[in-house]
């Protein structure tokens, strides 16, 4: 816990160093443009974010079976890529173009029931479940009903 909040306290520091690193070397405006320009395309990414998780829907119903996990969570990605975007600074940045790039993880096999054991149509097997029941309706005295 000590060291996420070591982090937290670092970052901002980390960042302002960053810039005026950046802005020794290409100058002032160019990294206020930049900076501008990243919190506008963050922006306009969290406004476009619905058009992300359509296309990963597209995506995962042409696979079939497999789907990949990352896959799965490309809109959370592309959302936190948005608001690390709209972030002024250069760390924000890169964390926000590795979020996005296309990485390829593992498989998730999508599971189909498997068959009943022994089961055939004329056994009753599948959604069916043969049993007798009693039903029991509880009589709630009337000086305890809610009026």
């Amino acid at each position: 816990m000590r060291a996420l909040l070591l982090l937290l306290l670092i970052y901002p520091f980390a960042e302002i160093a960053a810039l005026v690193a950046l802005a020794d070397h290409i100058g002032g405006l160019a990294v206020f443009l930049l900076v501008v320009l990243s919190s506008m395309l963050g922006l306009w990414m969290l406004r476009h974010q619905k058009l992300g998780a359509l296309l990963t829907l597209g995506s995962m119903m042409r696979q079939g079976d497999k789907v990949s996990l990352y896959s799965l969570l490309w809109p959370l990605r592309y959302a936190l890529a948005g608001v690390l975007f709209l972030l002024p600074g250069l760390l924000s940045d890169l964390a926000a173009i590795l979020l996005l790039l296309p990485l390829k993880g593992p498989d998730i096999q999508l599971r189909t029931a498997p068959p009943a054991p022994g089961g055939n149509a004329s056994t009753g097997a599948g959604d069916v479940i043969e049993g007798e029941y009693n039903r029991v309706d509880e009589q709630t005295p009337p000086e305890r009903r809610i009026q």
